[in-house]
């Protein structure tokens, strides 16, 4: 950029340095939005010029990127799919969990933050209270290890409304029974087994009808919140509610049930 001696500038070059001034924030913003979504909603910055009018906004093309997850080929031990909200739109979710001998531990992988690892928690021990109905060794805490994979591990994911997707991956982990691959979920869980409310909810149906899904759990308390989706969208999705871990297990496992690891 040329700069006068006595200090004035062009429009062109005025508009430069706030354009990019402008871009370098909205980039530092992007990145606080992805770390706490919770706490920083998404934003466009930009600046008027007030002597022309002009209004100037940089263009992040990464900053309306949408995450799209391509759904399992097949029924898979230990995948299984969510669903959340980034922005003003929903996305899906894909985790992955393994079980291996170990030491008890749970593994969080791929930029999970603290609410979410506490419904892995969550998860882990609902499992260990109700291992004798689930037909899981009483052991395993102890004698295994369980890595909980979330995918696209550059983006920070966050909330309890996987809570119920972590239940029904860890299980079928454990008993080697695969989880169905037409199917997604949302619902935060407790450690009593119960399927709280989830925030979203209009925006993750219509993720799931864009992916591909065929049915999608959700808590029966958010039923109502489906009621003014298009008819289409409606018409194409099975939407199931649910008031406890157990129904989801139940909906979510298939039948072809595999001896479990213990």
């Amino acid at each position: 950029m040329r700069l006068i001696p006595d200090g004035q500038v062009l429009d062109e070059e005025l508009e430069e340095v706030l354009l990019l001034s402008c871009e370098l924030r909205q980039r530092v913003r992007e990145q606080l939005h992805l770390m706490a979504q919770g706490e920083y909603e998404r934003v466009k910055l930009g600046v008027k010029i007030l002597s022309s009018g002009k209004v100037l906004a940089p263009n992040l093309p990464d900053a309306e990127r949408i995450q799209r997850i391509s759904l399992p080929v097949e029924p898979r031990v230990g995948e299984v799919l969510g669903l959340a909200v980034a922005g003003d739109h929903g996305c899906t979710l894909h985790f992955e969990m393994q079980a291996s001998k170990g030491h008890g531990r749970i593994v969080p992988l791929g930029s999970i933050q603290k609410i979410m690892r506490e419904s892995i928690e969550a998860a882990a021990q609902y499992i260990k209270t109700h291992h004798d109905e689930l037909g899981i060794g009483a052991q395993w805490r102890e004698n295994y290890d369980v890595a909980v994979l979330a995918t696209y591990m550059g983006v920070p994911k966050e909330g309890p409304s996987a809570g119920i997707a972590m239940v029904v991956g860890i299980v079928s982990a454990l008993k080697r029974v695969p989880v169905r691959n037409d199917l997604a979920m949302t619902g935060e869980i407790t450690i009593m087994g119960k399927v709280l409310p989830v925030g979203g909810i209009q925006q993750k149906i219509r993720a799931a009808y864009d992916a591909g899904i065929k049915e999608v759990l959700l808590p029966a308390d958010n039923l109502r919140e489906t009621e003014n989706l298009p008819a289409y969208v409606l018409k194409s999705l099975k939407i199931t509610p649910i008031i406890s871990i157990a129904e989801a297990l139940d909906k979510a496992l298939t039948k072809f049930d595999i001896t479990a690891i213990f």
